[in-house]
């Protein structure tokens, strides 16, 4: 590009030049042919004027033509008066002026007219000087131009590539720094002028680099901490969008598809949660609440903070951060507690007040009659026992809930069963009821074999003691996508559907009256859960009211 420039601006001077010379040129040959026309005139008034004319002509070269009162004087040999008028007419309309000049490119000829009073002198001088002088400036011009051009190139090349090509790089490599390329580099240059550029940009570039892998690295520290916190945290800028939402969330909400740059009121659903994030941002204080929300079917409970991000000189809102902790299985478990204390409380207040309701009545005398002294005795003896059983379970439901003295091992399935249904099978023979066996053989499920046949019995004199006479309870062991399975079936009295959920809690009974007189305290279906909880099992229950209850174990098979 410069190179050409160059070129065609050498080409323009070329062509000034040219034309100045040949306006000078032309300049002179008007000038001569005007001092020769003074002569020519001064000679018109000799009396050889024609012979003079003709040495005049032959010596300097002249066409001549002179005129008095439109009367020729003296013409040129070979032309005729008009020829002079109509080559020095030729590029005008009309008859030439008085004085005029012309010079023919085509024809490298000049001609002038000059009048003086009535005599009218004509001049028409053959000249190639015009033509010589503008062929030879052309050639030093191009003389030059070849002389300058290797030159021009060199200088050209070196300026390229020591400063347009340089700053080419540096313009590429900021374009790509600015649209956040920061590996981009650029060769430093040997050239002191743009040395510095070089190694400034590189600085630049390296310091940029550093800067976004620290912010890189500090966001994903950032996201890695709210990822794997584990209560539900949504980070919320200043515009109200949602930047990041850690996996807690969208699992405890539900949200199969990642939240990316949507506006909180279109996250949050609940209107308390919305309510605390506008007091926020109002107050600029942070807001802490324990709220009860409806997430999907479930209530659960949540302790929430909203804490809003302020500018370093507290004058503006970054952001807000919003925490949800579930706190459902704390208040489950102090409702618990509560329940447990109250139950307790409750189970051991009963047997406790006829015990010392008797002792009292003993003492008031009642002791002196045989048979009313052998009765109390022995209901505070079985008050006693109840007392004693109660107890008992209790150490052994907290034994259970520890898990780290059971001793597991491989334990024969349909074997163990068949075994406790022969512990039971005295008591259900009161009654006359007949147990159904149906035992698929060889199924193996690690367990400790004496808890495991705890829960058999438990779950089958619950079938026994809740079965009316002449029943029938059908006993089941199969195997079933790789887990044994155990079904007690009985013909109860049954229980109804909202009930199902809570019969293995702790106290619960379904019929009350009939479990105190059996002496059931309310905690063998919790003993049994959390039994079939250590050996990494299921228990679940099916039944209808006034038909029976079905009972189902799921133990993985154990096969080495």
């Amino acid at each position: 590009m410069l190179t050409t420039l160059f070129v065609v601006s050498f080409l323009l001077v070329g062509m000034f030049i040219t034309a100045s010379i040949s306006n000078d040129m032309k300049v002179s040959i008007k000038r001569t042919m005007a001092q020769d026309a003074k002569v020519i005139n001064a000679y018109r008034k000799n009396t050889d004027f024609n012979a003079l004319m003709k040495v005049y002509e032959r010596e300097h070269e002249y066409k001549i033509l002179v005129q008095k009162n439109n009367k020729t004087l003296f013409v040129s040999d070979g032309l005729k008066p008009r020829d002079f008028e109509k080559t020095l007419s030729k590029y005008t309309t009309g008859k030439s002026s008085d004085n005029d000049f012309r010079y023919d490119n085509e024809k490298r000829i000049g001609i002038y007219k000059v009048t003086y009073g009535d005599s009218v002198i004509y001049l028409i001088h053959e000249s190639n000087m015009l033509s010589i002088l503008n062929t030879t400036s052309w050639k030093y011009i191009a003389l030059i131009l070849v002389t300058i051009m290797p030159i021009l190139y060199f200088i050209v090349r070196y300026i390229n590539k020591s400063y347009i090509q340089p700053i080419k790089e540096v313009t590429y490599a900021s374009k790509l720094l600015a649209s956040g390329n920061y590996k981009v580099r650029v060769p430093e240059s040997n050239v002191t002028e743009t040395k510095d550029l070089f190694i400034s940009t590189n600085i630049l570039a390296r310091t940029l680099q550093d800067f976004m892998n620290e912010q890189k690295l500090q966001r994903n520290r950032l996201e890695t901490i709210l990822q794997n916190i584990p209560s539900a945290t949504l980070l919320v800028n200043n515009y109200g969008e949602v930047l990041i939402a850690n996996e807690t969330y969208l699992k405890q909400f539900n949200r199969s598809n990642p939240i990316a740059r949507d506006h909180y009121d279109n996250v949050v659903e609940s209107t308390d949660v919305k309510r605390m994030i506008k007091e926020a941002i109002a107050t600029e204080k942070p807001v802490s609440e324990a709220l009860e929300m409806k997430v999907n079917v479930h209530k659960k409970f949540f302790d929430i903070s909203v804490v809003p991000v302020l500018s370093k000189k507290r004058k503006r809102i970054e952001g807000i951060v919003i925490v949800l902790h579930d706190i459902t299985q704390l208040k489950t478990l102090e409702q618990m507690r509560k329940d447990f204390v109250a139950n307790v409380s409750h189970e051991l207040k009963t047997p406790i007040t006829s015990i010392k309701g008797f002792a009292e009545t003993l003492l008031d005398g009642a002791k002196e009659e045989p048979e009313t002294l052998e009765m109390f005795l022995n209901i505070i003896l079985k008050e006693s026992n109840r007392i004693q059983v109660l107890v008992s379970e209790l150490l052994e439901l907290s034994k259970i809930e520890q898990a780290n003295h059971f001793k597991m091992t491989k334990v024969n399935l349909p074997q163990k069963v068949f075994n406790s249904v022969e512990v039971v099978y005295p008591l259900a023979e009161k009654k006359n009821i007949k147990f159904n066996l149906q035992l698929e053989k060889d199924l193996y499920v690690l367990a400790e074999p004496s808890k495991l046949k705890q829960v058999m019995i438990n779950l089958l004199s619950n079938a026994v003691n809740y079965s009316p006479e002449n029943a029938q309870i059908t006993v089941k062991t199969f195997l079933l996508d790789g887990e044994c399975i155990v079904e007690i079936i009985d013909e109860g009295i049954g229980i109804a559907p909202e009930e199902t959920e809570r019969i293995f809690e702790r106290f619960y009974r379904v019929d009350k009256a009939r479990s105190r007189d059996s002496g059931g305290t309310g905690l063998g279906l919790a003993i049994v859960k959390h039994i079939i909880e250590v050996f990494n099992g299921e228990i679940e229950v099916e039944s209808e009211l006034g038909k029976g209850s079905t009972f189902r174990i799921k133990l993985k098979q154990f096969l080495y």
